[in-house]
């Protein structure tokens, strides 16, 4: 005899229930602190994610970039995280004609 195992139906749920989770994180931000080169000499910065950080980051722009003209990317590179030793990442805008939906303020944390 067959056994019949019954499970509750899935709810449906709408796309607005869809959160991007803001805190982003990376494993290194460029020039290092210790760099020798003056800030003027710099030509370019850089940012080293894992494949995980950097497909959280493409979701938190993909989100913004759908609400917001303008997006800044800023990452914190002196100041690791002490637990992992990770650098926060946050993208914003500075941009006050900004379409706030369901009242998000215009301010990411990746």
């Amino acid at each position: 005899m067959a056994t019949v195992i019954r499970t509750k139906p899935l709810k449906r749920r709408a796309s607005t229930s869809i959160r991007v989770d803001p805190n982003i994180r990376a494993l290194r931000v460029y020039p290092v602190e210790e760099t020798k080169k003056e800030i003027a000499d710099l030509n370019s910065v850089g940012i080293k994610l894992s494949r995980d950080q950097a497909v959280h980051l493409a979701r938190v722009l993909l989100a913004v970039s759908q609400e917001w003209d303008e997006v800044e990317i800023t990452a914190y590179r002196l100041a690791p995280r002490k637990s992992d030793g990770s650098y926060g990442v946050t993208v914003t805008s500075r941009n006050s004609e900004l379409k706030r939906s369901r009242g998000n303020p215009a301010v990411a944390r990746v």
